[in-house]
Protein backbone atom coordinates (compact mmCIF):
# COMPACT_ATOMS: atom_id res chain seq x y z
CA UNK A 1 0.00 0.00 0.00
CA UNK A 2 1.64 3.46 -1.09
CA UNK A 3 1.91 5.68 1.70
CA UNK A 4 1.50 9.30 1.22
CA UNK A 5 3.58 11.89 2.33
CA UNK A 6 3.00 14.27 4.91
CA UNK A 7 2.73 17.64 3.16
CA UNK A 8 0.26 15.75 0.73
CA UNK A 9 -2.62 15.07 3.45
CA UNK A 10 -2.27 18.47 4.75
CA UNK A 11 -5.35 20.89 3.94
CA UNK A 12 -4.27 23.49 1.83
CA UNK A 13 -6.09 26.98 2.26
CA UNK A 14 -4.87 29.47 0.06
CA UNK A 15 -5.74 33.27 -0.05
CA UNK A 16 -4.76 34.62 -3.20
CA UNK A 17 -3.71 38.08 -2.55
CA UNK A 18 -5.51 41.02 -4.02
CA UNK A 19 -5.17 42.77 -7.42
CA UNK A 20 -6.80 45.68 -9.44
CA UNK A 21 -8.23 44.58 -12.53
CA UNK A 22 -9.15 48.50 -13.55
CA UNK A 23 -7.44 48.25 -16.67
CA UNK A 24 -9.30 44.57 -17.86
CA UNK A 25 -12.90 46.23 -16.52
CA UNK A 26 -12.33 49.87 -17.96
CA UNK A 27 -11.11 48.56 -21.33
CA UNK A 28 -14.51 46.30 -21.35
CA UNK A 29 -16.59 49.25 -20.85
CA UNK A 30 -15.03 51.16 -23.20
CA UNK A 31 -15.19 48.66 -25.91
CA UNK A 32 -18.87 47.94 -25.24
CA UNK A 33 -19.80 51.16 -25.07
CA UNK A 34 -18.43 51.92 -28.47
CA UNK A 35 -20.07 48.89 -29.80
CA UNK A 36 -23.50 49.92 -27.78
CA UNK A 37 -23.20 53.24 -30.02
CA UNK A 38 -22.39 51.77 -33.43
CA UNK A 39 -25.36 49.41 -32.96
CA UNK A 40 -27.66 52.47 -32.10
CA UNK A 41 -26.14 54.46 -34.62
CA UNK A 42 -27.27 51.56 -37.04
CA UNK A 43 -30.90 51.78 -35.96
CA UNK A 44 -31.19 55.60 -36.00
CA UNK A 45 -34.13 57.17 -37.34
CA UNK A 46 -33.92 59.43 -40.13
CA UNK A 47 -35.61 62.81 -39.88
CA UNK A 48 -33.98 63.98 -43.39
CA UNK A 49 -33.21 62.07 -46.52
CA UNK A 50 -29.05 60.92 -46.14
CA UNK A 51 -28.59 62.07 -49.81
CA UNK A 52 -30.00 65.78 -48.84
CA UNK A 53 -28.25 65.60 -45.55
CA UNK A 54 -24.80 65.03 -46.91
CA UNK A 55 -24.79 67.43 -49.87
CA UNK A 56 -25.60 69.85 -47.18
CA UNK A 57 -22.41 69.29 -45.24
CA UNK A 58 -20.22 68.68 -47.96
CA UNK A 59 -21.07 72.06 -49.34
CA UNK A 60 -21.43 73.97 -45.91
CA UNK A 61 -17.86 72.72 -45.23
CA UNK A 62 -16.51 73.82 -48.18
CA UNK A 63 -17.88 77.56 -47.83
CA UNK A 64 -16.63 77.46 -44.09
CA UNK A 65 -13.08 76.47 -45.54
CA UNK A 66 -13.17 79.04 -47.95
CA UNK A 67 -15.15 82.32 -46.16
CA UNK A 68 -13.07 85.10 -45.31
CA UNK A 69 -16.13 86.67 -43.23
CA UNK A 70 -16.53 86.35 -39.54
CA UNK A 71 -20.25 87.20 -40.48
CA UNK A 72 -21.38 84.05 -42.29
CA UNK A 73 -19.22 81.98 -39.65
CA UNK A 74 -21.67 83.22 -37.24
CA UNK A 75 -24.83 82.65 -39.53
CA UNK A 76 -23.75 79.24 -39.72
CA UNK A 77 -22.87 78.97 -35.73
CA UNK A 78 -26.34 79.91 -35.08
CA UNK A 79 -27.45 76.95 -37.20
CA UNK A 80 -25.64 74.56 -35.71
CA UNK A 81 -26.64 76.02 -32.31
CA UNK A 82 -30.14 75.14 -33.10
CA UNK A 83 -29.42 71.72 -34.20
CA UNK A 84 -27.08 71.11 -31.26
CA UNK A 85 -30.17 71.65 -29.01
CA UNK A 86 -32.62 69.07 -29.93
CA UNK A 87 -29.75 66.62 -29.27
CA UNK A 88 -29.87 64.31 -26.13
CA UNK A 89 -27.63 65.89 -23.11
CA UNK A 90 -25.33 62.86 -23.10
CA UNK A 91 -24.77 63.23 -27.05
CA UNK A 92 -24.92 67.04 -26.90
CA UNK A 93 -21.86 66.97 -24.03
CA UNK A 94 -19.83 64.74 -26.71
CA UNK A 95 -20.42 66.46 -29.68
CA UNK A 96 -19.31 69.37 -28.10
CA UNK A 97 -15.97 67.55 -26.32
CA UNK A 98 -15.07 65.89 -29.59
CA UNK A 99 -15.38 69.79 -31.44
CA UNK A 100 -13.87 71.72 -27.93
CA UNK A 101 -10.99 69.61 -28.56
CA UNK A 102 -10.10 69.80 -32.20
CA UNK A 103 -10.54 73.32 -31.95
CA UNK A 104 -8.23 73.39 -28.77
CA UNK A 105 -5.60 71.56 -31.15
CA UNK A 106 -5.95 74.13 -33.93
CA UNK A 107 -5.92 76.97 -31.72
CA UNK A 108 -2.14 75.79 -30.24
CA UNK A 109 -0.75 75.69 -33.66
CA UNK A 110 -1.63 78.86 -35.09
CA UNK A 111 -0.68 80.59 -31.65
CA UNK A 112 2.98 81.26 -32.87
CA UNK A 113 1.33 83.35 -36.43
CA UNK A 114 -1.33 85.15 -34.28
CA UNK A 115 2.24 86.12 -31.43
CA UNK A 116 4.30 86.97 -34.46
CA UNK A 117 2.33 89.63 -35.30
CA UNK A 118 0.16 88.34 -38.24
CA UNK A 119 -3.15 89.61 -37.38
CA UNK A 120 -6.26 88.50 -35.83
CA UNK A 121 -7.46 86.65 -39.21
CA UNK A 122 -5.64 83.36 -38.26
CA UNK A 123 -8.12 83.10 -35.19
CA UNK A 124 -10.52 82.33 -38.00
CA UNK A 125 -8.70 78.47 -38.24
CA UNK A 126 -10.16 77.63 -34.96
CA UNK A 127 -13.71 78.75 -35.34
CA UNK A 128 -13.34 77.02 -38.65
CA UNK A 129 -12.20 73.83 -37.39
CA UNK A 130 -14.91 74.17 -34.41
CA UNK A 131 -18.00 74.42 -37.00
CA UNK A 132 -16.39 71.75 -39.58
CA UNK A 133 -16.11 69.26 -36.85
CA UNK A 134 -19.71 70.25 -35.23
CA UNK A 135 -21.09 69.74 -38.53
CA UNK A 136 -19.81 66.28 -38.84
CA UNK A 137 -20.67 65.00 -35.82
CA UNK A 138 -24.88 66.51 -36.61
CA UNK A 139 -24.39 64.35 -40.00
CA UNK A 140 -23.29 61.33 -37.93
CA UNK A 141 -25.26 61.93 -35.03
CA UNK A 142 -28.64 62.06 -37.10
CA UNK A 143 -27.97 59.68 -39.91
CA UNK A 144 -27.02 55.66 -40.38
CA UNK A 145 -23.61 54.85 -41.60
CA UNK A 146 -25.47 52.29 -44.13
CA UNK A 147 -27.86 55.52 -45.25
CA UNK A 148 -24.59 57.38 -45.97
CA UNK A 149 -22.81 55.29 -47.70
CA UNK A 150 -25.66 54.63 -49.90
CA UNK A 151 -25.79 58.14 -50.41
CA UNK A 152 -22.21 57.99 -51.45
CA UNK A 153 -22.91 55.44 -54.28
CA UNK A 154 -25.63 57.93 -55.36
CA UNK A 155 -23.41 60.61 -55.62
CA UNK A 156 -21.06 58.04 -57.95
CA UNK A 157 -18.83 57.29 -55.47
CA UNK A 158 -16.60 54.36 -56.92
CA UNK A 159 -18.33 50.99 -55.73
CA UNK A 160 -14.46 50.06 -54.02
CA UNK A 161 -14.34 52.87 -51.67
CA UNK A 162 -17.70 52.25 -50.46
CA UNK A 163 -17.17 48.17 -50.27
CA UNK A 164 -14.10 49.31 -47.98
CA UNK A 165 -16.43 51.35 -45.91
CA UNK A 166 -18.82 49.20 -45.26
CA UNK A 167 -16.58 45.67 -44.59
CA UNK A 168 -14.62 47.99 -42.21
CA UNK A 169 -17.83 49.09 -40.32
CA UNK A 170 -18.84 45.49 -40.10
CA UNK A 171 -15.51 44.38 -39.08
CA UNK A 172 -15.29 47.31 -36.44
CA UNK A 173 -18.30 45.59 -35.05
CA UNK A 174 -17.34 41.60 -35.40
CA UNK A 175 -13.67 41.98 -33.66
CA UNK A 176 -15.13 44.53 -30.92
CA UNK A 177 -17.19 41.35 -30.04
CA UNK A 178 -13.98 38.99 -30.37
CA UNK A 179 -12.20 41.41 -28.51
CA UNK A 180 -15.25 41.87 -25.62
CA UNK A 181 -15.34 38.26 -25.04
CA UNK A 182 -11.17 37.34 -24.71
CA UNK A 183 -11.81 40.36 -22.27
CA UNK A 184 -14.52 38.69 -20.19
CA UNK A 185 -12.44 35.80 -20.18
CA UNK A 186 -9.11 37.47 -19.22
CA UNK A 187 -11.02 38.78 -16.28
CA UNK A 188 -12.35 35.28 -15.59
CA UNK A 189 -8.93 33.91 -14.97
CA UNK A 190 -7.72 36.46 -13.77
CA UNK A 191 -6.83 35.86 -10.30
CA UNK A 192 -4.28 36.82 -7.37
CA UNK A 193 -1.71 39.19 -8.10
CA UNK A 194 -0.72 39.65 -11.72
CA UNK A 195 2.54 41.82 -12.46
CA UNK A 196 2.71 41.53 -15.95
CA UNK A 197 -0.69 42.97 -16.71
CA UNK A 198 1.20 44.25 -20.26
CA UNK A 199 2.01 40.85 -21.11
CA UNK A 200 -1.67 39.67 -20.97
CA UNK A 201 -2.61 42.23 -22.97
CA UNK A 202 -0.12 41.82 -25.14
CA UNK A 203 -1.24 38.20 -25.44
CA UNK A 204 -4.74 39.34 -26.05
CA UNK A 205 -4.08 41.71 -28.73
CA UNK A 206 -2.10 39.20 -30.42
CA UNK A 207 -4.76 36.28 -30.60
CA UNK A 208 -6.59 39.15 -31.46
CA UNK A 209 -4.53 39.82 -34.65
CA UNK A 210 -4.91 36.03 -35.56
CA UNK A 211 -8.67 36.04 -35.89
CA UNK A 212 -8.91 38.85 -37.56
CA UNK A 213 -6.47 37.60 -40.28
CA UNK A 214 -8.41 34.25 -40.06
CA UNK A 215 -11.67 36.57 -40.90
CA UNK A 216 -9.85 38.04 -43.30
CA UNK A 217 -9.03 34.97 -45.10
CA UNK A 218 -12.16 33.39 -45.33
CA UNK A 219 -13.85 36.63 -46.58
CA UNK A 220 -11.43 36.14 -50.20
CA UNK A 221 -12.16 32.77 -49.94
CA UNK A 222 -16.05 33.84 -50.24
CA UNK A 223 -15.99 36.50 -52.43
CA UNK A 224 -13.95 34.23 -55.24
CA UNK A 225 -16.56 31.34 -54.05
CA UNK A 226 -18.97 34.26 -55.37
CA UNK A 227 -16.95 35.27 -58.26
CA UNK A 228 -16.41 38.66 -57.36
CA UNK A 229 -15.61 41.03 -59.67
CA UNK A 230 -14.86 44.72 -58.29
CA UNK A 231 -18.49 45.82 -58.84
CA UNK A 232 -20.56 46.86 -56.14
CA UNK A 233 -23.59 47.86 -57.09
CA UNK A 234 -26.12 49.83 -55.08
CA UNK A 235 -29.60 49.03 -54.15
CA UNK A 236 -32.52 51.35 -56.26
CA UNK A 237 -33.11 54.21 -54.54
CA UNK A 238 -36.26 54.98 -53.21
CA UNK A 239 -36.66 58.16 -52.22
CA UNK A 240 -38.87 58.82 -49.81
CA UNK A 241 -39.89 62.83 -48.61
CA UNK A 242 -39.28 63.81 -45.26
CA UNK A 243 -40.86 66.73 -43.79
CA UNK A 244 -37.63 68.05 -43.02
CA UNK A 245 -36.33 68.03 -46.21
CA UNK A 246 -38.04 71.03 -47.45
CA UNK A 247 -36.21 72.75 -44.50
CA UNK A 248 -33.45 71.55 -45.06
CA UNK A 249 -33.20 72.50 -48.47
CA UNK A 250 -34.11 76.13 -48.17
CA UNK A 251 -31.93 76.81 -44.91
CA UNK A 252 -29.02 75.67 -47.73
CA UNK A 253 -29.81 78.06 -50.72
CA UNK A 254 -29.81 80.71 -47.77
CA UNK A 255 -26.22 79.76 -46.48
CA UNK A 256 -25.27 79.76 -50.27
CA UNK A 257 -26.85 83.22 -50.78
CA UNK A 258 -25.03 84.45 -47.91
CA UNK A 259 -21.91 83.28 -48.91
CA UNK A 260 -22.06 84.25 -51.94
CA UNK A 261 -23.51 87.52 -51.19
CA UNK A 262 -20.41 88.29 -48.47
CA UNK A 263 -17.10 86.39 -50.61
CA UNK A 264 -18.36 87.02 -54.29
CA UNK A 265 -20.14 89.86 -54.95
CA UNK A 266 -18.33 93.34 -54.30
CA UNK A 267 -19.36 94.86 -51.58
Amino acid sequence: MLKLPDWAGQDEVYTPDRDRDYYITRSLLRLMLVLDALRQQARRRQHCTALLGLLATVLLILTLVLAQHTAYLWAVGAGEAVLLCLLPARTLRRVLAGALLATLFCALIVLPALWLGNGQRVLLLPAKTFLTVTALNLLQQNFAWHSLTHACRQLRVPGVIIFILDTTLRYIVLLGEEAAQLLTALKLRSIGHNPHKGRAIGGLIGVLLLRSQQMSLDMYDAMRCRCFTGDYPAPPARWQPHTADLLVAVLLLLYLYLFCRLELLPA
